[in-house]
């Protein structure tokens, strides 16, 4: 009998491991991401699309009519892949701060959605029964943390393509002008 129970244990603990490694990509988001490994400003648009999908999802689970005894820890789920993809969006813009490639405009979507996707969060705790948060209350926690930081690092990111793009245009501008005086001189 102890074996039994021991045996049911570890195959419980293995279970609840596996799950919270879950990728939180379905296969054909999977293929999508593989087709833009090499193009940010797609792959940064990808990603608000799979997040935006999760907070749809939590969405309609909210308003739902039929509220079923397992919304909450499905909204849990969801959550966690929320929190997830906006984590590995996070990474890659990291990642992308490095890189030449003018960012400005999928960072202003970035920002948009993110304020969206704070606004649906704050919508959840607020409707959500006490059963409810409670089933959801960490995974929520995480999410929006998860959309904070994100929020920041996209700011930040934001602001310094700002500067470099800045700082480009002025030197075009004496470039040209420095251009335009050497030809004026030469006549």
């Amino acid at each position: 009998m102890k074996i039994l129970l021991v045996i049911f244990l570890l195959t419980l603990c293995m279970g609840a491991q596996a799950q919270a490694h879950r990728d939180p990509l379905n296969d054909r988001e999977v293929d999508q991401m593989r087709d833009t490994a090499q193009d940010p400003k797609k792959r940064i648009d990808l990603m608000i699309g799979f997040s935006r999908d999760r907070v749809l999802a939590i969405d309609r689970l909210r308003t739902s009519t039929k509220s079923g005894l397992d919304d909450g820890a499905r909204i849990a789920d969801l959550l966690s892949e929320l929190a997830t993809l906006v984590d590995e969006l996070d990474d890659n813009l990291t990642m992308y701060g490095g890189h030449s490639e003018d960012l400005r405009r999928p960072l202003r979507h970035l920002l948009d959605a993110e304020a969206e996707f704070l606004q649906k969060l704050k919508l959840l705790d607020a409707s959500a029964t006490p059963l409810q948060k409670r089933r959801f209350a960490a995974a929520l926690a995480d999410a929006t943390d998860s959309i904070q930081s994100s929020t920041e690092s996209a700011r930040a990111l934001l602001a310094d393509q700002i500067e470099k793009k800045g700082e480009e245009k002025n030197k075009e501008k004496l470039d040209r002008e420095e251009a335009h005086q050497a030809a004026t001189s030469e006549r």
